[in-house]
């Protein structure tokens, strides 16, 4: 069977974890992702520890999978002019530099458009390309202050917390796949590619979206609301007698099971929690009286009576547990690969099934290079010309695995 984006052709110029995860996504459904990196260092975060085996980074490895790596000096022409080569033969070119950056090296849109005008160029920055700020650096912890969600994240009574997950950065990712996918689909009918701009702030606010049109329709400025919603005091975490329970219920048939779950009957006609509403104006107090009966009993006793009543609850687990859960080692959410000869990695799976042309894990994170000399042969190049700009320094050969020094330890 077919992958959905077999014979796509992708070039990728970026680091960390958006313009990565952007890439990955198409690789892990067919796409042919070359990954072009810094001679030398490479990805910034090809040094982020841990790492497996002394020598692939854990951060590196969770965005960069199904794909082919390059290592190009793009400070010199000459890397400049086998970058363009390739992307002028491609169908998707995917960047996350600063807006201007590859501008400067004859990497633009509208330079490579006027070459391969089916080629859909798409930037994934810090602001968009367009504003008061569109040339201005950001990050994932950056974007999370400024965009808003790390006044809403945390305890209301602590200091303002990050989402644990890079959030932004990975979002801004998404957006850029599914804009891709649009764009490939509008050149079927039209032939021609496009830019596609978009950026962590825009897709961070579209994550955010319940949060602004709550304040839009009410004028209250949203704030931290701990483990639950601001709203509904049955949507949150609750302390067992031996560890964490979220309980989630959102509707009145899920409130009736709750209070059957903790023997409160009654509540189901008192007038202070008789609809959400009222529910949610008495929140505090609500909070207070189910926290007292939840810690009562250990997590196992409430899990039982309110999965039998239908009420949505779960621990809440830390990574090691979720790794082991039937349900996810059911839907293939633990791959693991050999990475190349040098042992065993695992990674999560892919989000994505598809009954007929499905994705797969093919490709593990490449070795700063290590497909150099493979794919500018593919271009045309000889390999004595190969060897020629290795010499140079202009482009970076396969240099097999390096062991990362640890700590106290020389290169």
């Amino acid at each position: 069977m077919t992958a959905p984006l077999a014979g796509i052709k992708v070039v990728e110029i970026s680091v960390a974890m958006a313009g990565p995860f952007c890439g990955m996504l198409l690789g892990d459904y067919g796409a042919d992702v070359v990954k072009i990196e810094r001679t030398v260092t490479g990805d910034d975060s090809r040094v982020w520890a841990p790492y497996f085996h002394d020598s692939m980074s854990y951060y590196y490895a969770a965005a960069n999978r199904n794909k082919r790596g390059m290592a190009i000096d793009l400070k010199s022409p000459e890397g400049v002019a086998i970058a363009r080569k390739l992307i002028e033969e491609a169908d998707v070119f995917v960047h996350n530099y600063r807006m201007g950056a590859l501008d400067r090296l004859g990497l633009d849109y509208e330079s490579l458009s006027k070459v391969n005008p089916r080629l859909v160029y798409c930037a994934i920055s810090g602001f968009g390309a367009t504003g008061p700020l569109s040339r201005e650096p950001a990050n994932d912890l950056f974007m999370q202050a400024y965009a808003g969600s790390m006044s809403i994240t945390g305890d209301p009574e602590g200091s303002p917390a990050k989402m644990g997950m890079s959030v932004a950065d990975v979002g801004a990712g998404m957006f850029g796949t599914i804009g891709i996918m649009m764009a490939l689909e509008t050149r079927h009918r039209t032939g021609r590619g496009q830019r596609v701009d978009t950026s962590l702030l825009e897709g961070h606010m579209s994550m955010l979206a319940q949060f602004f049109t709550r304040y839009f329709s009410s004028g209250e400025v949203p704030g931290p609301s701990g483990s639950g919603s601001l709203g509904s005091p049955t949507y949150r975490a609750y302390q067992a007698s031996d560890q964490w329970l979220v309980i989630s219920s959102f509707n009145q048939r899920m409130w009736k099971g709750l209070c059957t779950v903790l023997e409160r009957p009654e509540w189901v006609e008192d007038p202070r929690f008789l609809n959400p509403e009222m529910r949610s104006l008495n929140r505090p107090l609500l909070i207070q009286l189910i926290g007292d009966i939840i810690i009562t009993q250990p997590l196992a006793h409430w899990q039982a009576r309110l999965i039998e009543q239908d009420v949505p609850c779960s621990p809440v687990n830390t990574i090691d547990k979720v790794v082991v859960q039937p349900q996810v080692l059911a839907r293939d959410m633990v791959h693991e690969m050999d990475l190349d000869g040098l042992g065993k990695i695992a990674m999560a799976g892919l989000p994505i099934k598809f009954s007929d042309s499905p994705g797969e894990i093919r490709l593990p994170p490449p070795r700063l290079g290590q497909h150099t000399a493979e794919v500018m042969a593919t271009a045309g190049y000889s390999a004595e010309q190969i060897q020629a700009l290795a010499a140079q320094g202009t482009i970076g050969l396969d240099p097999g695995w390096v062991k990362v020094p640890k700590v106290g330890q020389s290169a």
